[in-house]
């Protein structure tokens, strides 16, 4: 087993494998199809909202119907009330009071304006006599009355214009008096000032006085002149005419006037006598909306969501394997350039000592055995190293067979400290003879303990201190392997089992090694269904414990 990291290469050959494009790629497909998707839900939501308003525009669109007949016929009655036997000063009055329009002007049988008259030269002489008598006693109530009785007469021959002055002054001199026709008066006479001979428009037309429209009678007997104000109420007179659903509210649209987007289902043309007025048809309770709506639009939500954390899911799990893949790669990387390093080492060293006895002309006995026995060090090295790297490689490959017997501890113990070679001289064994018996593969659990023995040996320092232990414990037999090394920090026991993991270590920087004998150690112990377990802590050693449960 190796912990250490070799100096020699290290990240440069795992910097070959760049990780980033193939993330970013990844990244820029997953936003992608989560743009696609959410767009998608936006569209489906939309498209649904938008189905079911079409749908509650159908169930209502025969009210809105209704309506529209209802007003356009409401319209052409009330217009062709102008056109009865009355004519001149009283129809202006009866249209007014009837409140039929804010204001009317009458003509006679040739088309000419009849009331209000455009001649102000004609003068009632007893009504400015009476207004003189007023002026010189305001408080003369019985003249009072009397004058606004001859100026609300609309079927005596007062003109027009007097008319209109008599009511002014009245208000100035008792601003008590009620005048219902005055400002019907000054709406006609402030028209009429601007268009001496007025147009008969068959259909609502506006005038060049803000916020004033006027029509003409079917008959062409009358020019009726409404306000905004006044036509929008008596349009929603006539909506309120007619009952309707609950939730159901028609308004009438001004021209230019807009509608509450969001609560309006449909907006249509009020009546063709009525160019650009509309009707809009609107719920008052958006939860009919709302949730007819919301229904069909969580199914999409759910479905959406479900997918947007499906790809999510599958992204990070594509990372993370693609990440692990990464790692492995750049592992497998640094272990051929360990390999490269561990097997040209002792090669190079057993040539060059070749080399030497070689070149000598006369080499004594000393000498040569000397080097032989630093030979046949470096050969058991370079065997350990390879046994390592078949037997990773079987255990990969789920070709590693294992023989399993009835083995006693003490005989591991003693032939993986018998592996160590010399080395086995500064190893202390505590194993007492009369341990329960193991089901086992020798071969596997001596190679396993033996890989914990040369770690214990490599990473012990100049001092060499290292024990075995076996023990009994509940039904199970452990193998304790104790140095007092440089220890390990708590990330490096976490990932020291992994494979090609290497500490990174000053003391362990030259002592060599691939990374695989702990990797070994564990698929041995868990091949055998035991455990392996550090404790350590960093400069004061570690304790490797292999437990494997005893033969029945």
């Amino acid at each position: 087993m190796s912990l250490g990291r070799s100096s020699f290469f290290p990240r440069r050959m795992g910097q070959d494998i760049r990780a980033w494009p193939m993330l970013a790629l990844l990244l820029l497909v997953v936003l992608v199809g989560i743009g696609c998707v959410l767009w998608f839900m936006r569209e489906a939501m939309r498209n649904e909202r938008l189905a079911v308003r079409e749908k509650l525009v159908v169930a209502y669109r025969g009210q809105l119907a209704l309506k529209q007949k209802l007003v356009q016929e409401q319209w052409l009655r009330a217009l062709e009330r102008f056109d009865g036997e009355k004519c001149g000063a009283p129809l202006f009055a009866e249209a007014v009071l009837g409140e039929w329009a804010a204001s009317v002007i009458c003509f006679d049988g040739e088309g000419r304006v009849s009331y209000p008259q455009t001649d102000v030269t004609r003068r009632v002489v007893e009504a400015n006599a009476e207004l003189l008598a007023l002026e010189r006693d305001p408080q003369n109530a019985q003249l009072a009355a009397k004058l606004v009785r001859r100026v609300n007469d609309y079927e005596s021959a007062l003109p027009s214009a007097q008319r209109r002055f008599l009511m002014r002054e009245l208000q100035r001199l008792a601003p008590d008096t009620k005048l219902p026709t005055l400002a019907a008066e000054e709406l006609a006479a402030a028209y009429l000032e601007k268009h001496e001979k007025p147009e008969l428009p068959e259909t609502l037309h506006a005038t060049d006085l803000p916020g004033v429209s006027v029509v003409a009678s079917p008959g062409k007997r009358a020019l009726a002149l409404f306000p905004a104000a006044t036509l929008r109420a008596e349009l929603d007179k006539a909506m309120r005419a007619s009952a309707l659903p609950a939730e159901v509210r028609i308004v009438a649209l001004a021209p230019g006037e807009d509608a509450d987007a969001d609560a309006t289902l449909v907006i249509t043309s009020l009546a063709p006598q009525l160019p650009g007025w509309r009707l809009a048809l609107s719920l008052d309770d958006r939860a009919l909306f709302d949730t007819a709506a919301d229904q069909r639009v969580a199914r999409y939500l759910w479905i959406g969501s479900a997918v947007v954390a499906a790809m999510t899911l599958l992204a990070v799990f594509l990372a993370r394997g693609f990440g692990r893949q990464v790692r492995l790669a750049r592992r497998k990387n640094d272990l051929v350039a360990n390999v490269s390093h561990e097997l040209k080492t002792p090669l190079t060293a057993m040539r060059a000592l070749v080399d030497t006895l070689l070149d000598a002309e006369k080499p004594d006995d000393k000498t040569t055995r000397e080097y032989l026995q630093l030979i046949a060090a470096e050969n058991s090295r370079l065997s350990r190293l390879i046994d390592n790297f078949l037997t990773f490689s079987r255990l990969e490959r789920d070709k590693f067979t294992f023989d399993f017997t009835r083995l006693a501890p003490h005989e591991i113990v003693a032939s993986a400290v018998a592996a160590m070679g010399e080395r086995g001289h500064s190893i202390e064994a505590e194993t007492p003879a009369e341990l329960p018996a193991i089901l086992g593969d020798s071969g596997a659990l001596v190679t396993a303990l033996r890989n914990l023995l040369d770690n214990a040996w490599k990473y012990s320092g100049e001092e060499k201190r290292i024990t075995v232990r076996t023990e009994a414990h509940d039904g199970s037999v452990r193998f304790a392997v104790e140095d007092h090394g440089i220890g390990l920090t708590p990330g490096e026991r976490k990932r020291v089992f992994g494979r090609f993991y290497q500490a990174d270590q000053r003391l362990a920087r030259n002592v060599g090694g691939c990374g695989l004998g702990s990797s070994i150690v564990q698929s041995m112990v868990a091949a055998h269904r035991g455990t392996v377990q550090v404790a350590s802590e960093v400069g004061r050693g570690s304790t490797f414990t292999i437990e494997i449960a005893a033969a029945p």
